[in-house]
């Protein structure tokens, strides 16, 4: 049970199904501690409750009667048949995504196998940063690995197929400064929203919504709007579709202003509109100051 001792963090965030898949190796010690005593199973490090849990779905697994067999006896099947009335306009929590939390499945989880249009390997193409593809993200109709990965490449990230691991070789600068070498979780793949956990996506999020210029805050309802997306009510939000949002709108501002570009076309690109809003607000004020005023009557 020293498997289980170490997957307790694990599985007091993950769903009961999750809780099974990962303990189902371990299905003939579970079924022999029966009657196991409160004691031994907090030194085993696992949970009273996911113990009558997973016990409950392997006997379905064994095609048994779904019984938990610690329920007192006293109670009715009529009082556990009755099941709370659904909360309407209410999200349901997520799941939590136990896979993404192996540092491998950034290089290793499955991509591209449905129609949202990715690859790892090379820069971003036109295709992946279409309207249609960019709108299946805010659709969920694609993984949180595939919007990552297309926000990494855009980012400069490249993926060596030979190492099997993410570089920043063509990174921003400013991106390989705070986030060197591995690009950084802007979804929160796992779905686990504890501080611990989830902090550094927040952060790294956070970061990606402040590069995007004041004039390209809007981009989801100019660009995305004639294609069917109307934007989120409120009480349907959750963090993934916030944080799937922001990176959609930051991938329409990469599109429109820094796609195709080098760094130091884009350093002159800027240096030249900051000079052309300069010489444009000193003309402003040689305007205002060329205007009649009114004379001011004196008093004493």
């Amino acid at each position: 049970m020293r498997l289980i001792t170490h997957l307790t963090p694990l599985l007091a965030a993950a769903s009961t199904v999750d809780a099974f898949l990962l303990l189902r190796p371990h299905a003939v010690t579970i079924r022999s501690s029966t009657s196991c005593c409160c004691t031994s199973r907090q030194e085993q490090g696992l949970p009273c409750s996911l113990q009558r849990a997973v016990k409950i779905l392997l006997a379905k697994e064994d095609g048994g009667d779904a019984k938990d067999s610690s329920a007192p006896s006293g109670s009715s099947s009529s009082s556990s048949s009755k099941s709370d009335p659904p909360v309407t306009g209410v999200p349901a929590p997520p799941e939590p995504f136990l896979p993404a939390l192996d540092p491998k499945y950034m290089c290793e989880g499955e991509i591209g196998q449905g129609e949202f249009v990715i690859t790892r390997e090379g820069g971003p193409v036109e295709e992946e940063l279409s309207n249609e593809n960019l709108l299946r993200i805010l659709r969920i109709e694609c993984t949180d690995l595939e919007v990552n990965t297309l926000v990494w490449k855009c980012l400069g990230y490249r993926f060596d197929p030979d190492a099997k691991e993410w570089t920043d070789v063509e990174c921003f600068p400013k991106w390989r400064e705070k986030y060197p070498n591995t690009p950084p979780d802007l979804i929160g793949m796992s779905r686990i929203y504890s501080k611990e956990q989830d902090q550094p996506s927040l952060k790294a999020n956070q970061a990606l919504v402040r590069s995007v210029p004041a004039d390209n805050k809007q981009s989801l309802k100019t660009q995305l709007k004639p294609y069917g997306f109307t934007g989120y009510q409120y009480r349907e939000l959750t963090p993934n579709k916030t944080r799937r949002a922001q990176c959609a709108n930051w991938l329409l501002y990469y599109r429109e202003e820094l796609f195709g570009y080098t760094v130091e076309e884009l350093r002159e690109r800027r240096r030249l509109k900051l000079e052309a809003e300069k010489r444009q607000q000193e003309e402003e004020e040689g305007n205002k100051g060329d205007e009649w005023k009114p004379p001011v009557k004196e008093v004493f």
